[in-house]
């Protein structure tokens, strides 16, 4: 897509292809727990990812559902069990996997510009230009660029997360409840985003409530309690186990199950 900044110069809108970083697909859990304290959040849950489409994870408020997201991106360290990524040793010190992003549901804006948010997404990467103002007009906010982003609504604050993760090149992009705060109008066009970035090669895995986010997944997951229960519309293989482990420090109890 094209679009036109203000001075008449053409704007890519297009997404771009996801970055060649670190392997990731196929993503692999087995056997994964996650422990906080006493209470077990995840248990036994065993799943593999393949690159491509929408995945949606569903189930009531407290199942795992966000813990699950940021373990896989990194942000939690599993318990016990094994979590894969295509064979490929990840970093195990870093506050993220490579070659992922993550949105969550309610964004933190950083203080400035709308601009300035996004520039926070260049911070360590070689300029590309035409870059910033392609994410600005994704996220329809080319004529906000320079307005404080503490100003903008919910479903502006969500598009801009969209377009700031987006600029980052991700392989896989994980949402966490995206619209769970959103009106309706705010709630479609931020779910127009997830859907052009899937259509471009981005894996999506998003966590929600809501039938309108659910209706975009080609495949479905639900937990409860903490455990994978169903798998729908899917063809998911079964998890191999070759490549490379993020264990945890200990295997699970007969007790943990």
């Amino acid at each position: 897509r094209v679009a036109r900044r203000a001075e008449g110069r053409p704007v890519n809108t297009s997404a771009p292809t996801p970055s060649a970083g670190p392997a990731l697909f196929p993503i692999s859990l087995q056997g994964v727990g996650l422990r906080r304290g006493a209470n077990w959040v995840l248990r036994n849950v065993d799943l593999q990812i393949e690159r491509g489409g929408i995945t949606a994870l569903v189930g009531p408020n407290g199942s795992g559902k966000t813990s699950l997201l940021r373990l896989i991106h990194g942000l939690e360290r599993p318990s016990c069990g094994a979590l894969r990524f295509a064979g490929q040793a990840l970093p195990q010190d870093s506050m993220a996997y490579p070659g992922q992003a993550m949105v969550f549901a309610h964004t933190p804006m950083l203080r400035g510009t709308v601009a300035d948010n996004l520039r926070l997404a260049l911070a360590e990467r070689k300029p590309e230009p035409g870059l910033l103002d392609a994410a600005l007009t994704r996220a329809g906010l080319l004529e906000r660029a320079g307005q404080s982003a503490a100003s903008l609504s919910s479903g502006q604050r969500q598009r801009l997360a969209l377009a700031r993760a987006w600029m980052l090149r991700p392989a896989l992009l994980l949402l966490d409840e995206p619209c769970s705060h959103l009106d309706p109008q705010a709630s479609a066009a931020v779910l127009r985003d997830v859907q052009d970035l899937a259509a471009h090669g981005i894996t999506v895995l998003l966590s929600s409530h809501r039938a309108e986010e659910i209706a975009l997944a080609q495949r479905v997951l639900r937990l409860e309690n903490g455990q994978l229960q169903t798998l729908a519309a899917s063809h998911l293989p079964t998890p191999h186990h070759s490549g490379t482990d993020h264990e945890g420090d200990s295997a699970c109890s007969p007790a943990f199950a």
